[in-house]
C-alpha cells in the first residue's frame, strides 16, 4: 500500500483559504448588520419627519380641499350678483382660520373680493397656471394692495363643460407657514431647517433658518451647495422622485466637515410639491458611531488574532443584535409609547384600531373623554400632580377594557377608547363603571369627566373622522355640574354649526342692538289692579325674527359673552326706568343675571357703577339668579 504523503503546503492552502472565507463570511455579516442598523435608523428619521411633515402638509391640503369645494359651488358665478358672491367671500373668510383674504379672478383676471378694490392679476405667475387647470401654492410674494408678505394657493374654477373661468385665490400670511416649518425634528430646539419645494427643487416656503450659517440659504435645492458631495446619480435619483406624486427619501451629505441627512417626502393630494428637512446626522443616527467604530476594531484584530476574532466575532454578532433590538424598541418606544402614561400614543391607537375593525362581526364605538377644567386642576395642585391624574386615569381605563378593545390619551387630558358594545345600554353601563372607578381612584377632589360616543357604522371610515365625531358628542355635556356622556348624532354638528354662526354674529348684534329688552309686568292682586314692578326678558332680533334664547344663552354662558350681554341688558333697564320715573315712582325690574358672574367680586360693584351712571338708585333694581347657582356662591354672595 502506498503511503500517503503530507502536504503542508496543500494543507497551508487550505488554512488560508478557510481563513479567506472566514474573512469574507464575516465582512459580509458585518456589512450586513451594520446596513441593518443604518436601514433602521433611515426608517426611524423618515418616520419622525412623516409625523413632523403632517402638520403642515395637512393644513396646506385643507386649505386647498376648502378652496376646491368653495370653486365647485361657483360653476356658474357669472350669471350671480356680484354682492351676493361678494357675501359668499366673506362668509368663507369668516370659517378659515388660517387665510387673511379670499378672492375670485375671472378669466381675464379681474378681481371680485370681499373688499372694494380693483385689481388685475392676469400678470401673476399663480394666475396663469391655475387659468390652465392646475392648483398652484405660489412663493412669498407682495400683495395688493397692502404689501404684505404672503403665499398664494389658487384652484381653477371650471363651468359647463369643464371649461375653466376662473380662479379661486386663497391669500396667507408667509409667517403662517414658516413658523410651522420650524418644528424640533428631534425635540430640541433649533435643530432643522424646514422648507416646501416644487418639482424642480425651487423653495415656495420655508422656516426661519434657524440652523443659522451652518447651512447655506438657497433659492433652489438642486444648485445648493450642500448637495456639492452628492454624486450626479443620486441627485437625478431625486429629481426623478421630484417629478412623482408622494414620493419620498433620504440624502446623506458633507458641508464644511459637517454631516447632513436630507428627507424629503412629498404630497399625496398635491402633485407638485414636497416637504424637505435638514438637519445634522449626529442628530439624527448617533447611536450609530459607536457601534460602527467598534466593528473596524474586531475587524482589525480578526487579522491579526484568528482565534481571538473567531471569539470576537460571535460577541459581536450578539452584540449587533442585542443594539439593533434595542434600537428597534427605542424606535417602537419613541413612536408608540406615551413617555407619560406608559401606553399607546395616538400612532400606536390608530394601528392597533384598524386591525380590531378588520373584524365585521364586532360592533365598536369610538369613546372620547377629558376632564372637565383641567387646567384649573393643574393650577391648584400643581404639574406634578396633573401628571399623577392623568396616569392614574389611563391605568384605571387599561384596567376596565378587554383584550379585544384598545385606548390612548391623546393630548392633555383627552382620551380615546375604541370599545366593544352589543347595544347603547351596554355602553352606559360601562361608561359609568368606568367614571365610579376614577372618581373612587382620585381622592383630591372629584372629576367631572364628560365623555362622548360614536357608533361606528363604518369601519374604514378615519380614525380621525371618527375621534373628531365623538368628539362633538363630547363638547355637549362639558362644563356641567356632574360626569356626563352623549352619543353623536347628525343634529348634533348641525348644531355645532349653528353656533358658530352665532357667534360670529354674537358681537355686530350687539354693537347694533339687536338684543332687545321686553318688560313683562308686575301687578298686585290687592283689588286695585296696581303696576308694582315688571321682570325684564331679552330677545335677539335679526332682519325681523325673534331668535329664542334657549338658542343663544346656554351658548354665550359657555364662551362668557353673557357677561357683556347682562351689563347691556342692565344698562337698557336703568335707561328706562329713568324714563319711567315720572309715571312710576317705586316700580321694581327684576333683571335676570348668569351664574357666571357670581365668580367675579367685582360683580356687585359693576352693577353698582352703571346705576350710577343712569342716575338710577339700585333699589329700583332687583337681582334674580337660579338657586342652585346661589347656594354654589353663597360665600360671594354673602
Amino acid at each position: 500500500m502506498p503511503k500517503i504523503k503530507y502536504k503542508p503546503e496543500v494543507l497551508h492552502l487550505v488554512v488560508v483559504v478557510a481563513i479567506a472565507l472566514f474573512i469574507t463570511l464575516a465582512t459580509i455579516l458585518i456589512y450586513n448588520t451594520t446596513s441593518s442598523i443604518n436601514k433602521g435608523v433611515n426608517q426611524y428619521s423618515d418616520r419622525l419627519a412623516s409625523q413632523k411633515s403632517d402638520l403642515i402638509k395637512n393644513t396646506i391640503s385643507y386649505e386647498v380641499k376648502t378652496l376646491i369645494n368653495f370653486s365647485a359651488c361657483l360653476s356658474n358665478y357669472k350669471t350671480i350678483p356680484e354682492n351676493v358672491i361678494v357675501k359668499d367671500i366673506t362668509a368663507l373668510e369668516n370659517s378659515m382660520t388660517t387665510a387673511e383674504a379670499v378672492f375670485i379672478a375671472d378669466a381675464d383676471g379681474d378681481v371680485i373680493a370681499s373688499k372694494n378694490v380693483t385689481m388685475n392679476v392676469s400678470h401673476r405667475e399663480y394666475f396663469r397656471n391655475s387659468i390652465k387647470g392646475k392648483i398652484c401654492v405660489s412663493k412669498p410674494m407682495y400683495s395688493e394692495p397692502d404689501g404684505k408678505m404672503v403665499n398664494f394657493i389658487t384652484v381653477p374654477i371650471y363651468g359647463d363643460y369643464k371649461r375653466i373661468i376662473g380662479i379661486v385665490v386663497g391669500v396667507y400670511n408667509e409667517h403662517i407657514f414658516s413658523d410651522m416649518l420650524d418644528m424640533s425634528f428631534s425635540g430640541i430646539e433649533n435643530d432643522s431647517n424646514g422648507y416646501i419645494l416644487n418639482n424642480n427643487g425651487e423653495v415656495i416656503m420655508h422656516g426661519n433658518y434657524v440652523l443659522g450659517d451652518d447651512v447655506p440659504q438657497f433659492d433652489s435645492f438642486f444648485s445648493s451647495e450642500l448637495l456639492s458631495d452628492v454624486s450626479e446619480t443620486d441627485i437625478a435619483t431625486v429629481r426623478d422622485n421630484f417629478m412623482k406624486v408622494g414620493s419620498s427619501g433620504i440624502i446623506k451629505t458633507t458641508y464644511n466637515n459637517e454631516r447632513y441627512v436630507i428627507l424629503y417626502d412629498g404630497f399625496s393630494e398635491i402633485d407638485n410639491l414636497h416637504y424637505l428637512v435638514i438637519a445634522k446626522e449626529d442628530v439624527v443616527s448617533a447611536q450609530t458611531n459607536s457601534f460602527i467604530t467598534k466593528n473596524i476594531s474586531m475587524y482589525i484584530f480578526f487579522i491579526v488574532i484568528l482565534l481571538l476574532v473567531i471569539i470576537a466575532y460571535i460577541l459581536i454578532v450578539r452584540f449587533t443584535f442585542k443594539r439593533l433590538k434595542n434600537a428597534n424598541e427605542h424606535i417602537s418606544r419613541i413612536a408608540y409609547v406615551d413617555s407619560l402614561t406608559g401606553y399607546s400614543t395616538w400612532d400606536k391607537f390608530v394601528l392597533d384600531a384598524k386591525k380590531l375593525l378588520q373584524y365585521e362581526y364586532r360592533r365598536y364605538a369610538l369613546v372620547s373623554f377629558d376632564i372637565d377644567k383641567f387646567k384649573a386642576i393643574n393650577d391648584m395642585y400643581g404639574h406634578d400632580e396633573g401628571n399623577r391624574v392623568l396616569k392614574l386615569i389611563a391605568d384605571t381605563v387599561n384596567r376596565n377594557i378587554e383584550n379585544t378593545e384598545t385606548f390612548s390619551r391623546i393630548n392633555s387630558d383627552n382620551y380615546y377608547i375604541l370599545m366593544l358594545y352589543h347595544d347603547d345600554s351596554q355602553i352606559s353601563e360601562r361608561i359609568r363603571n368606568l367614571i365610579q372607578a376614577i372618581e373612587y381612584e382620585i381622592t383630591e377632589f372629584v372629576p367631572v369627566l364628560s365623555f362622548g360616543v360614536y357608533r361606528i357604522l363604518d369601519s374604514n371610515e378615519s380614525i380621525r373622522r371618527m375621534g373628531d365625531l365623538a368628539d362633538i358628542a363630547k363638547r355637549t355635556v362639558k362644563y356641567g355640574d356632574d360626569s356626563a356622556y352623549a352619543f353623536y348624532t347628525e343634529s348634533m354638528l348641525e348644531s355645532m354649526r349653528e353656533e358658530k354662526r352665532i357667534e360670529n354674529e354674537m358681537q355686530n348684534a350687539l354693537d347694533m342692538h339687536e338684543f332687545c329688552v321686553f318688560y313683562q309686568p308686575k301687578v298686585s292682586l290687592d283689588g286695585n289692579v296696581n303696576l308694582t314692578g315688571a321682570e325684564a326678558l331679552v330677545r335677539w332680533i335679526k332682519d325681523g325674527n325673534v331668535i329664542s334664547p334657549g338658542k343663544f344663552i346656554p351658548l354665550f354662558e359657555r364662551n362668557r359673552f353673557i357677561v357683556k350681554l347682562d351689563f347691556y341688558i342692565m344698562d337698557q333697564v336703568c335707561i328706562k326706568i329713568k324714563q319711567w320715573r315720572n309715571y312710576y315712582k317705586d316700580l321694581l325690574i327684576s333683571v335676570n343675571m348668569s351664574r357666571v358672574h357670581l365668580k367675579d367680586p367685582q360683580f356687585a360693584e359693576k352693577l353698582y357703577s352703571i346705576c350710577a351712571s343712569h342716575n338710577v338708585s339700585p333699589s329700583n333694581i332687583e337681582i334674580e339668579i337660579t338657586e342652585s347657582a346661589a347656594y354654589e356662591s353663597l360665600e360671594t354672595l354673602v
